[in-house]
């Protein structure tokens, strides 16, 4: 991975355009856990356009726990590999590309996370790294750029 000096931060700065359409929103700020909840931290800064989604209702709440919590968590991004290929040998070229392609859910998908369009979370990154590593190579994959973003989408707990 790069040194964290070539990682873009976050800065405090929350963008809710980042904030899927599916994710579930809370707006309980009587919640002893809003703190540090991704569901309150995104629904805090919901844009006054924004006229309905899923919330949370406050009843779900009790005895200081919720079963909705979604801890704040921030994960390093990476987007792009244009240079993954530089050092496979020919032999390897096919067999791996067609390997993230499965991995990567398609072609279409393959392509935008190569060019660097879209961002590939910490456990997708893992999966390339042991891709290339199944064929032989110790080096790590160059990454074209690293990001901080933050982590969506913890389900509801079974309380």
């Amino acid at each position: 991975m790069k040194k964290t000096t070539d990682i873009n931060s976050l800065e405090d700065k929350f963008d809710y355009s980042a904030v899927p359409g599916w994710y579930t929103l809370c707006f309980n700020a009587d919640c002893p856990l809003h703190g540090n909840c991704m569901r309150f931290l995104a629904g805090s800064h919901a844009p006054e356009t924004l006229e309905t989604c899923r919330c949370v209702l406050p009843h779900t709440q009790k005895n200081g726990q919720c079963r909705w919590f979604d801890k704040i968590e921030v994960m390093t991004m990476a987007t792009g590999f244009t240079h993954l290929y530089d050092n496979v040998l020919k032999k390897d070229y096919t067999p791996m590309r067609k390997s993230l392609t499965a991995l990567l859910i398609g072609t279409k998908q393959y392509y935008q996370f190569l060019r660097g369009e879209r961002g590939l979370n910490p456990r997708q990154q893992e999966m390339i790294r042991r891709i290339v590593r199944g064929f032989g190579y110790d080096w790590d994959v160059p990454f074209d750029r690293y990001y901080e973003a933050y982590s969506f989408g913890n389900p509801p707990t079974n309380q």
